[in-house]
């Protein structure tokens, strides 16, 4: 994978330097004979559309897969159009979650992938690098081609998802390097899609698929062999269902190391099984991370939105996992949905603080993802979106844009201030002074340092120390 040429190229953009592409490698580990002429690039976001246009002919690839995301799609978009000038040979496709049906930018390149893209990719590059038939997935991506939808301007690749279910799949674990592991943030998987069907989330709909735990467990076993003590799973619903979840605890429970183990693990709240609570407990003090997506804790609000109404269940579950296990809680919530005024949302926040206390509570605008229901049917909900990643709410059927705004300020106060860790005293102090309303007061806040320094951004620490030291004079005073 590090070789200067090569016929197919994967680039990665990456939001951090630090994250590993699972995207570019399962593709790469699913090309079969053709894995030997391929190669990842991996970057930031830190490089221009010119610079990866450079790096990335370097290479002289015949075929190149571009992953495209919330955060990189301008970027490559801009990158692909200069390819298209100087190498109008050279094959491009795009694939990920902004590669809807509606892409817009679909002319950019030879072949948009919608949804998971193992085999249409493979397809793809097979038309263009012909490879003897000599395995059942050869079969199954050239059974994909012939079934494939194609538009005039673009080969707009749907997937058959009978062909996509994780049996057919080559785990892509070896392909992370030593570096890697030692280093960077490692994605793993144990299942693909989400049973679920929320409004504002782009797997909705995707169906929840398990990976075969006699494949997924000893993959998982050579990667903790080769060092790897720091798993970050892109599992949507992590618990569901519950046995493949408790099968995959038992396996980290049985070899778990206090000091250095760390399993990012993002569960749904409203349904935690007895029998996957009872394993969570059991892991020690600060080796779980758990991303629980509370959104809304207004019935009528999640049910619209296609989550469970029984908030009083999630919040339940909340409470233990925040009580009564060592997990390192991280809970979700979002701003702007549909029928959410201010009134209710602060009310659901005060909650989820006094009654459960997260290690982490963020605080998110809602954002019309493409491909998502809400951003489909933004009009008829009362939504207004930004055209532009990452496609924020401007505008809801119960919030002002100027609403909005003002909460957008208190959440960036919280992130400053609570959620960072830099200033615990001043955090015991606020909570000290905010009673039962922790919203009202750190809304204060914002609009202080907002006044203050006519931002929320780009405020060093030790101006920060200063502005929250005057604050709590002024509550004392």
């Amino acid at each position: 994978m590090t070789r200067n040429t090569t016929d197919i190229l994967l680039v990665a953009v990456n939001a951090r330097y630090s994250h590993c592409s699972f995207a570019a490698r399962s593709l790469i580990a699913n090309l079969g004979e053709l894995e030997c002429q391929a190669a990842m690039l991996e970057c930031d976001l830190e490089i221009t559309p010119l610079q990866l246009a450079e790096r990335v002919l370097a290479r002289a690839p015949r075929v190149i897969g571009f992953s495209v995301y919330l955060w990189n799609v301008r970027l490559i978009e801009s990158a692909a159009r200069i390819l298209r000038l100087v190498a109008p040979d050279v094959k491009l496709v795009a694939g990920g979650p902004e590669i809807t049906p509606e892409y817009p930018r679909a002319n950019l390149f030879d072949s948009v992938i919608i949804g998971e893209g193992e085999a249409s990719f493979r397809a793809f590059c097979e038309k263009i690098i012909p490879t003897p038939v000599s395995s059942p997935f050869s079969l199954i991506s050239r059974h994909f081609a012939l079934t494939s939808q194609l538009t005039s301007d673009s080969q707009l690749a749907i997937p058959n998802s009978q062909l996509l279910t994780p049996n057919y799949l080559s785990l892509p674990y070896r392909l992370y390097t030593d570096e890697d592991l030692a280093r960077r943030t490692v994605y793993v998987e144990a299942s693909r899609g989400c049973p679920y069907a929320c409004g504002y989330c782009t797997s909705a709909g995707s169906g929840l698929r398990l990976i075969p735990l006699d494949r997924l467990l000893p993959a998982f076993d050579r990667l903790w062999q080769r060092g790897l003590r720091r798993f970050k799973f892109l599992d949507r619903s992590f618990n569901a269902p519950a046995g493949h979840a408790c099968a995959v605890l038992d396996f980290f429970q049985e070899r778990v190391t206090p000091h250095d183990t760390c399993l990012h693990l993002e569960i749904q709240p409203e349904c935690l099984h007895p029998d996957v609570a009872f394993r969570l407990a059991r892991f020690p003090a600060g080796t779980l991370h758990l991303e629980t997506g509370v959104q809304t804790l207004n019935p009528q609000v999640a049910a619209a939105a296609g989550r469970s109404p029984d908030t009083a269940a999630t919040l339940a579950n909340l409470r233990f996992l925040t009580r009564e296990t060592g997990a390192v809680v991280h809970a979700d919530l979002i701003f702007g949905l549909p029928g959410e005024d201010e009134d209710s949302f602060a009310r659901g926040f005060n909650t989820l603080v006094n009654e459960c206390d997260p290690a982490e509570l963020q605080v998110n605008l809602l954002k019309g993802l493409p491909g998502t229901r809400f951003a489909s049917g933004a009009e008829s909900l009362g939504l207004v979106f930004s055209p532009d990643p990452p496609y924020d709410l401007l505008r809801s059927d119960a919030m002002s844009f100027e609403t909005l705004c003002r909460i957008r300020r208190f959440a960036r106060c919280w992130e400053l201030v609570h959620n960072r860790g830099h200033f615990p005293e001043a955090t015991r102090q606020l909570q000290l002074r905010a009673g039962s309303d922790t919203y009202s007061l750190y809304q204060s806040l914002a609009d202080r340092i907002s006044a203050a320094e006519g931002k929320l951004f780009a405020i060093s620490r030790p101006r920060l120390a200063a502005l929250l030291h005057d604050f709590l004079s002024t509550l004392h005073s």
